[in-house]
């Protein structure tokens, strides 16, 4: 159950989609960051269904970055991205409000690299801040997991995440005789709009209404 709590802790830390390019390139002028952008699209946030891809054809693979690239991420990426090399790739990235970029990259996870993250970056002060996990997908030894996330403009025209995350037990996996399976679901709703992340509700059991047509729409794609 390591990656289950591990799913579990990350969440408590902290319209329809539109995968069109925007005119402005976010970034700073002289940013050594600059040749790390290139690694990623720019898009315009409206509603952005994310998931770890499940095969070649999912834009959530994204593009391998390089090691010049991968040595701008922070510290815990870079490392564990030169343990076993590639382990990053630039997917998309987007204004989130004057002075901060949203980059969406696919990142090490336990065996390979199927965890998609946000990483926030200070243009002002010309680094990454924090990050969030907001995709997944794994299974060990009867235990499974997945993360998928909704980012989306409410009323307000707030950038809002919602994390969807599924995880059970295959009971089989102990008892050949046992085909019962067991899961649970949990809903996170985040406030990225702010500098600081705001946590409107964590780990609810049940989704509250205003939701649901959000992910029924989003999933009949």
């Amino acid at each position: 159950m390591k990656k289950l709590l591990y799913l579990t802790c990350l969440c408590a830390a902290f319209g329809c989609g539109q995968r069109e390019a925007i005119n402005s390139k976010p970034g700073t002028k002289d940013s050594k960051y600059n040749r790390l952008f290139a690694y990623f699209y720019n898009i315009g946030i409206d509603t952005l269904d994310v998931a770890s891809p499940k095969d070649g054809d999912s834009p959530f693979n994204g593009k391998e970055i390089d090691s010049a690239g991968a040595m701008l991420f922070p510290e815990d990426m870079r490392q564990r991205h030169f343990n076993q090399p590639p382990q990053l790739f630039g997917i998309y990235k987007f204004v989130i409000d004057s002075n901060r970029l949203g980059l969406i990259a696919r990142t090490p996870s336990e065996y390979v690299p199927s965890s998609i993250k946000l990483f926030f970056f200070d243009i002002k002060k010309d680094t990454f801040t924090n990050y969030i996990e907001l995709g997944e997908s794994w299974g060990d030894a009867g235990d499974f997991a997945e993360l998928n996330s909704w980012i989306f403009r409410d009323s307000s025209k707030r950038l809002q995440t919602l994390i969807w995350e599924h995880q059970g037990h295959d009971n089989s996996a102990d008892n050949p005789k046992d085909t019962t399976v067991e899961t649970a679901d949990y809903y996170t709703l985040l406030d990225i709009s702010k500098p600081r992340i705001d946590t409107i509700f964590e780990r609810k059991e049940k989704l509250p209404e205003q939701y649901k047509q959000l992910v029924k729409t989003v999933r009949a794609r």
